[in-house]
């Protein structure tokens, strides 16, 4: 039962709210802040990322890293991205260490960058709408047999933060970034072979998220 418990614990997530986007965004900005991005309209890029996590929702899991790809729409100020983000996260707690969950799902993050005067850096506000699966394979014993489950949940997560870009050269650009958001995962499915697939309902939760991000965005086309 213990182990039930966190199980649910650590697989339940929650949201309310966030928007962080300041209305000093809706002024436009000097074509130089524009340069600081992508020169390119279309771009691809390529992130590290380390992702902390709070709240109860996620009790017994730890820190994680991972990774991102994005492609990145750039008509002036604004930048549009849409793509892919994973996060590998060990556990720890009674019955569950040395356990591994998996955080992965698909995201649209929109961009606005502000002009402090260069054209070879600036700063930049975002935000960011999230899709994710959390997922953890385990096993149960009573002793004498042997149990493989697996475990899943899906969820909203809403994120606001910014971040500097660097231009390295026309067609490369660094992307340094944090972000911090909320996030309200569903009900879990529990899927034990044999017997099938069980809805666990009321296993949703609050939880926060830190993400630390660095990357190259690399320009397409002309």
């Amino acid at each position: 039962m213990l182990r039930c418990r966190l199980f649910r614990r650590s697989l339940s997530s929650a949201l309310h709210a966030s928007a962080l986007i300041g209305a000093g965004l809706l002024t436009s900005l000097p074509l130089r802040a524009a340069h600081a991005q992508s020169a390119q309209r279309w771009s691809v890029q390529a992130s590290a990322l380390h992702v902390g996590v709070f709240g109860d929702a996620y009790e017994g899991l730890k820190a994680g890293l991972g990774g991102e790809v994005q492609l990145r729409f750039t008509p002036g100020v604004w930048s549009f991205g849409i793509g892919g983000q994973a996060s590998s996260h060990g556990t720890s707690g009674e019955g569950f260490d040395g356990q591994t969950v998996m955080l992965q799902g698909a995201f649209i993050e929109p961009r606005r960058v502000v002009d402090i005067g260069s054209s070879r850096v600036a700063p930049y506000l975002s935000a960011r709408l999230a899709y994710l699966q959390q997922t953890i394979d385990f096993t149960l014993s009573d002793g004498v047999s042997v149990l493989d489950v697996s475990a899943e949940a899906s969820g909203a997560q809403v994120n606001a933060g910014g971040g500097l870009l660097v231009r390295l050269s026309p067609r490369v650009n660094l992307d340094l970034g944090a972000t911090y958001g909320v996030i309200r995962f569903g009900d879990v499915l529990v899927n034990v072979p044999g017997f099938g697939q069980s809805n666990v309902a009321g296993t949703s939760g609050t939880g926060q998220n830190l993400v630390l991000r660095a990357g190259l965005a690399i320009g397409l086309g002309k």
